[in-house]
C-alpha cells in the first residue's frame, strides 16, 4: 500500500540563484542546478538523506506559479479522477519525469496548488526460491 504523504516540494523562483543563496543561508539547506534539458531546475537537500523531505526549485514559467508539495500515489490515473470528482482543477496535466515517474498538478477548491506523484517500479532481481541454499564459494 503507497501512503499518500507530500515526498517532494517545489518552489517557484524569478531568479533561482538569489533564492538558492538565501535558503542556503538560512537554513542550511544543498541547492545544486540539475543537468535537466529545457528545463532550469535546481535540487535541494534539506537534510540527512532518509531524515528530511527533499525538493527542487524552478525558474518560474507563469506570474502566478507558487510554490507547491507532491503527494505519492499508487494509481495516478486513479488519483486524477478522485481529485477531479472531488472539485479540484487540473494545472500541468499528466506528465512523465523521465527514469522517475509521472506528476500532475492540480488546484484544490480553493486555489491552493497540489500534486499528485507516481514513482516509477524499479525492478529488482527476485530472491531464489529452490528450496536449498546457493552453495558456498570456497576461498581460493
Amino acid at each position: 500500500m503507497v501512503v499518500r504523504t507530500i515526498v517532494h516540494f517545489e518552489i517557484a523562483a524569478q531568479n533561482p540563484e538569489r533564492l538558492a543563496e538565501f535558503y542556503t543561508r538560512v537554513f542550511g539547506w544543498k541547492i545544486e542546478k540539475a543537468p535537466m534539458t529545457g528545463l532550469d531546475y535546481w535540487l535541494i537537500s534539506t537534510g540527512p538523506r532518509g531524515k528530511s523531505l527533499n525538493g527542487g526549485m524552478y525558474r518560474k514559467m507563469r506570474p502566478n506559479d507558487r510554490p507547491r508539495n507532491f503527494v505519492n500515489v499508487a494509481d495516478i490515473d486513479k488519483a486524477i479522477r478522485t481529485f477531479r470528482d472531488a472539485g479540484g482543477d487540473e494545472l500541468v496535466g499528466k506528465m512523465e519525469v523521465p527514469g522517475m515517474g509521472w506528476s500532475f498538478i492540480g488546484a484544490d477548491p480553493e486555489g491552493n496548488p497540489i500534486a499528485l506523484w507516481q514513482a516509477r517500479m524499479t525492478s529488482r532481481p527476485r530472491p531464489r526460491r529452490s528450496g536449498r541454499r546457493p552453495a558456498r564459494r570456497r576461498a581460493r
